[in-house]
């Protein structure tokens, strides 16, 4: 039996905080309280510490297999666990693609095989990604929970709409790029935003679009809300945080907003118009990314960003983040994570959150860098990472799978 309580703890999820203790049991949380014992538990001592759900991504590149030199499911499971991240959604633009069962069965095994956060992925919605034949959903639908062509629109209307209809008799999404080729990047996300609403609701399909960047989609996907249209949406943190003033044209695919647009962003999110925040972590090589490859490696940063461009402002509760990078996000994804309460997944992070750090090169478990915050100051330090009642993070270190490194870092404690 894996038993965890954990003692002296601030707990804040999307319904609210106390203070108090927290028993994990065989993987689920099984007991909330304060100063109750459990005999035969093993006890980490929070130190008043900010105890948070687990944060679920939906939207990530871990780059396997295919691009070993940008990331694999090791490192990309290494990066999450260092940024609190204990369930990650990963996108279907590896090589080859996630197109085919044994590829998906290939990205599950090898998860299971390295025991630290859930990775779930996301089949392509058409063969080889190309946007001519829909790829088999039913024999997909196993081993997935959702399918896109992330990186890539659907451009063409009557495959989206078979898409939408066979994913939704199987209980699966639709995650949309929403970008038409060849044209100016608000021009493309806003009419494929405005298409697929428009076939969403004629379908009946479960349309998700991904990293909203264009303050006019996000109104339209308000008003699609309001008619009934059974569509969620995400915003990124470096569309929320960074702006091409401050930032310059680094090279990322939507593009960073101007500072006009991106208030308006931040105004959309403060009123609640996203239901996820998504880090759409994208690593690359220096080399790929000094040749202008699209992409911010980000998993890692994503709550002390917004932690610190949020919640220290004022702007927004911790409780409110909490909603966006975990219960929003489980709840999409179908998950029983997202809020510490009995009979939830029992995973968790600790959060230091009046320790800052430097994002500096030393920072990352990712291999790639590729960020224009680096040397930036950041507040709201990880300092554990807990998966099913397991420590698969703490205190600058990511543990391996065997749960006797979680028995000594808890004796440690």
């Amino acid at each position: 039996m894996n038993l965890l309580l954990i003692r002296n703890v601030r707990v804040v999820d999307a319904q609210g905080e106390w203070r108090g203790d927290v028993a994990i049991r065989d993987g689920v949380f099984a007991a909330l309280g304060r100063d109750f014992s459990w005999p035969g538990a093993l006890v980490l001592d929070g130190e008043g510490r900010t105890f948070l759900p687990g944060f679920v991504d939906l939207h990530a590149h871990f780059r396997d297999p295919g691009f070993p030199k940008k990331e694999d499911l090791q490192t990309g499971s290494w990066a999450a666990a260092h940024g609190g991240f204990t369930a990650v959604s990963v996108m279907a633009n590896t090589n080859p693609p996630c197109d085919s069962p044994d590829v998906a069965r290939y990205i599950l095994e090898k998860a299971r095989s390295l025991g630290l956060v859930e990775i779930y992925p996301v089949g392509a919605i058409t063969v080889g990604l190309r946007g001519e034949k829909l790829t088999d959903f039913p024999a997909l639908a196993p081993f997935v929970w959702a399918f896109s062509d992330d990186g890539k629109g659907v451009e063409r209307a009557d495959l989206m709409a078979q898409a939408l209809r066979l994913a939704t008799s199987l209980g699966k999404r639709i995650l949309s790029h929403p970008e038409f080729s060849g044209l100016e990047r608000d021009l493309a996300e806003e009419l494929m935003v405005e298409r697929d609403l428009h076939l969403a609701q004629a379908t009946g399909g479960f349309l998700h679009l991904q990293h909203l960047s264009s303050p006019r989609s996000v109104e339209m996907v308000q008003k699609a809300k309001a008619a009934g249209v059974p569509v969620t949406a995400e915003v990124t943190p470096h569309h929320l945080c960074l702006s091409r003033e401050a930032f310059g044209e680094y090279a990322v695919n939507p593009p960073l907003p101007r500072e006009e647009a991106r208030l308006a962003l931040v105004r959309a999110f403060l009123r609640g118009a996203f239901e996820a925040v998504a880090t759409d972590h994208a690593p690359h090589t220096a080399q790929d990314k000094a040749q202008g490859a699209p992409g911010i490696s980000g998993i890692e940063t994503a709550f002390p960003l917004l932690f610190t461009n949020f919640v220290r402002q004022g702007l927004l509760s911790l409780s409110e983040l909490s909603r966006y990078l975990s219960l929003g996000p489980a709840r999409i994804m179908g998950l029983r994570k997202g809020l510490v309460r009995v009979g939830y997944d029992g995973d968790g992070v600790l959060v230091e959150e009046d320790e800052s750090f430097v994002v500096d090169e030393n920072f990352f478990f990712s291999k790639s860098r590729n960020t224009p915050i680096v040397g930036t100051r950041l507040w709201g330090r990880i300092w554990a990472t807990i998966r099913r009642g397991v420590v698969i993070f703490w205190n600058g270190h990511v543990l391996g799978r065997d749960y006797d490194d979680h028995r000594q870092v808890i004796q440690k404690s």
